[in-house]
């Protein structure tokens, strides 16, 4: 497990996203435990957002496909 001083590294390297830079600052000034208990739970909703979006643009391209052969 990173240290603070090690997070805060990691949100000043170069390529990182302004969203996550400002997560990691952010979850510094928060209870670990809480920090991590919701960062587990924003991550679920985000893995559920991927997988719905991704079964959208497969149900898309089943759809033009079938069109196309049509």
């Amino acid at each position: 497990m990173p240290s603070d001083q090690e997070m805060r590294e990691i949100a000043e390297k170069q390529g990182i996203s302004v969203w996550l830079r400002d997560a990691l600052l952010s979850a510094l000034e928060r209870d670990p435990v809480e920090a991590a208990a919701d960062a587990g739970v924003l991550s679920a909703v985000l893995d559920h957002r991927l997988k719905t979006k991704a079964a959208e643009a497969k149900a898309l391209e089943v759809i033009a496909a079938a069109k196309a052969g049509l």
